[in-house]
């Protein structure tokens, strides 16, 4: 049995500097994902096409994004963190301009999933980052806190997206986050330390790219052999999926008695904020619940929160049952992974990888899952995301129970 790593000779990076930035950059990366649904009017119409057309927009970053997960994964594990991180925001500096200079739907699909491909740079590495860096009594912390700014992304990103809009126009938009992935770039290459000096190269460093794939890749097998792993993965497509699809949901149908009116949508989609910065200072009480009965009934909760929203009660009604979905939602995703790395054995950076892939899968799939109900009103729209949601949970559920239930279903 080999030792255990010599920690005391270890010098970890300063949390509260470490974290803050990372999370910071988290908000801006993963908020390309949802820039769009604000203005996604105004870009059917300068393109020419239908807003649900437009729709295609998030569900073109989104599977770009979460398929660069795979291949940026490796990438880190052979070239650095630090180099993987700045190095992407640096690409995605030039992919955003060339969606703010796309002139139509086509070039602007195109654009975006470049976009995805470029972005999809940080979080692999940004994980990996965190959970060597930082001292173990504030890794989870750390990484419940950039969980969580990746679905506070989803909220924050709209706000600004939507106040930059109005103001300047679409483009803008993407003008304005290309000039913030300069000052993230900057701020992530001071900010990071470089990797740790070792007598040798790892095995991956030291290997040909096309092994370190392979050495990389072949857990992935594995993990997709296991039934009770799987259930779970499908779990997650409904973590993001919900969140997205019921936010296109109010773009494209907006609940009765919020109507279409700018200022009533930005206070609705503000109206979830609380729920983004309460979910991280609850970590730690959270966390002595099992992670899959958090994901369970954190989904559960989603789902009735959103079918809720369906009641035309009213403005306010709709945002107080929106912060509790976007709460549940915000308390089920840091759990999923933990449910996930608890049964992934050795094999946790693959099984992250999956599970941030399915994540963003997910997210591609809500914009096209609230536009086949859009033409029917919000309320159509928020039941099928709430079935949506429900159907994540009894998915988490059958993960949970005995392997009889399990092989019955793979």
């Amino acid at each position: 049995m080999s030792s255990p790593p010599d920690t005391e000779q270890q010098v970890w990076a300063p949390a509260g500097r470490t974290v803050g930035a990372v999370c910071a950059v988290g908000i801006l990366v993963v908020g390309q994902l949802y820039v769009v649904l604000p203005v996604l009017n105004r870009l059917a119409l300068d393109w020419d096409t239908a807003k649900s057309a437009a729709t295609w927009t998030t569900t073109a970053f989104g599977l770009a994004y979460g398929a660069g997960f795979l291949v940026t994964g490796p990438l880190s594990d052979r070239w650095g963190r630090r180099p993987v991180i700045v190095g992407g925001l640096i690409a995605t500096v030039l992919s955003s301009l060339i969606v703010a200079l796309a002139p139509g739907l086509g070039t602007g699909l195109a654009a975006r999933i470049l976009q995805g491909l470029t972005a999809s740079f940080f979080a692999p590495a940004a994980f990996a980052y965190l959970s060597e860096r930082i001292a173990p009594e504030r890794r989870i912390f750390a990484l419940t806190c950039l969980t969580s700014s990746f679905l506070a992304a989803g909220v924050v990103a709209q706000v600004l997206a939507q106040l930059i809009g109005n103001a300047w126009g679409w483009h803008a938009i993407f003008i304005a986050g290309a000039l913030a992935f300069v000052v993230s770039a900057v701020v992530l290459q001071v900010v990071l330390e470089g990797e740790a000096k070792a007598e040798g190269k790892t095995t991956a460093q030291s290997a040909g790219f096309g092994e370190t794939l392979r050495t990389v890749f072949a857990p992935f097998a594995a993990l997709l052999r296991q039934g009770r792993l799987v259930l779970l993965y499908l779990s997650c497509l409904a973590v993001l999926g919900s969140f997205v699809g019921l936010y296109t949901g109010i773009q494209l149908a907006p609940p009765e008695g919020v109507g279409s009116s700018n200022g009533a949508l930005l206070a609705l989609r503000a109206s979830a904020i609380p729920a983004m910065i309460a979910v991280p200072l609850l970590a730690g009480r959270l966390g002595v619940i099992a992670p899959h009965t958090r994901v369970i009934v954190a989904l559960g909760i989603a789902g009735i929160a959103a079918a809720v929203t369906a009641i035309p009660f009213g403005g306010v009604w709709v945002a107080v049952w929106l912060l509790v979905f976007v709460a549940a939602i915000a308390v089920a995703a840091p759990a999923a992974v933990q449910a996930i790395a608890a049964q992934a054995g050795a094999a946790r950076g693959a099984a992250t990888a999956l599970y941030t892939f399915a994540l963003f899968v997910g997210a591609s799939a809500g914009p096209q899952v609230a536009n086949l109900f859009a033409y029917s009103g919000y309320s159509a729209v928020a039941l099928a995301i709430a079935g949506f949601t429900l159907a994540g949970a009894a998915l988490a559920y059958a993960s949970a129970r005995g392997r009889g239930v399990i092989t019955t279903l793979v």
